[in-house]
């Protein structure tokens, strides 16, 4: 229950890397942020991936956050090199999916969240970019509305738009988070005034929507008129699980604004390995049972070979 399997999927330069490298340092992994444009990332080790600033190979790297173990792959987003994303997806219980703020659902993030669909792979929907000029969350939430076909549940409002972007209003806590420049942590804040009735508003919407979705959050709703922060979290988790919606969370991996936010979505809304079927085979996820695992990438170098394996059961 304390192990989340995750890949990020995008569409190229949406941040999948960028948002990697946050992970690692954020959770104590590295110690220096790794820049795709220095060509410093972790997860872009081979030199044609530092040298044009791209991902062309799936990376698996570890890390933890709030008692949990997460193990993520970091995929290409050219579609040149889908494969790499499908033979992720293999072995992945779960997903998050970074679109670009002014860009929104571009083809590859299109292809990649079908891929997804395919597979059965819950997903969390990461809004990037948010301090770049024309940068909209309004806008991005409608197109995976209606390019990808799915119910887009945004659990945070930005605070401030585009270079004066500086954090984000959590409508479940109804708390603020901001990040002040060149700060390693946020300050948890109220939400401000001038935002109370927008953050009210779009709760209120959050709460309507979930409870149209989740027969137990519109027991509360009807009961009560509205619902408390743990039905929130459990249904929205549940909706996460069955795909029946997405949540949504937003912010600027580049300025390291909203990753915390993000980690905890994933501990939070993202599938342990016990959460999942059986892979195909009827192998159930249990370390007592006999062992299994899925090949599902071969690095060949000078020294050999190296097998990368989900292991299923040991």
């Amino acid at each position: 229950m304390r192990i989340r399997n995750l890949g990020i999927l995008a569409h190229v330069d949406a941040g999948k890397t960028t948002v990697t490298e946050r992970f690692l340092y954020l959770t104590g992994a590295t110690h220096k942020r790794g820049e795709v444009h220095d060509g410093t990332t972790v997860t872009d080790f081979d030199p044609q991936e530092r040298d044009r600033g791209i991902t062309i190979f799936a990376a698996a790297v570890s890390c933890d956050w709030a008692d949990h173990r997460i193990n993520l792959i970091d995929t290409p987003g050219h579609v040149d090199f889908s494969d790499e994303v499908e033979r992720s997806l293999r072995v992945l219980d779960g997903a998050v999916a970074v679109f670009d703020a002014v860009a929104g659902v571009e083809p590859q993030s299109e292809s990649v969240w079908r891929q997804a669909d395919r597979h059965g792979v819950p997903r969390l929907a990461f809004v990037n970019k948010l301090d770049r000029a024309g940068a909209e969350l309004d806008g991005a939430v409608e197109s995976i509305r209606t390019r990808l076909g799915t119910v887009p549940l945004p659990v945070q409002l930005p605070i401030g738009r585009e270079d004066g972007f500086t954090g984000v209003v959590d409508l479940v806590r109804m708390r603020a988070y901001v990040w002040a420049d060149g700060a390693d942590a946020f300050a948890d804040l109220p939400v401000p005034d001038e935002l109370g009735a927008e953050a009210r508003r779009r709760r209120r919407v959050l709460e309507e929507t979930v409870a149209e979705l989740h027969p137990g959050a519109l027991e509360e709703f009807c009961a009560e008129g509205a619902l408390s922060a743990g039905t929130l979290t459990g249904a929205l988790r549940d909706l996460t699980l069955s795909g029946e919606a997405v949540v949504v969370l937003c912010g600027s991996a580049y300025r390291n604004r909203g990753i915390e936010p993000l980690l905890d979505a994933v501990v939070a809304y993202l599938p342990a390995p016990s959460d999942m079927p059986p892979v195909r085979g009827e192998v159930p996820a249990d370390p007592e049972a006999p062992f299994t695992a899925l090949a599902f990438k071969v690095n060949a170098s000078a020294t050999g070979r190296m097998t990368y394996l989900r292991v299923c059961a040991r």
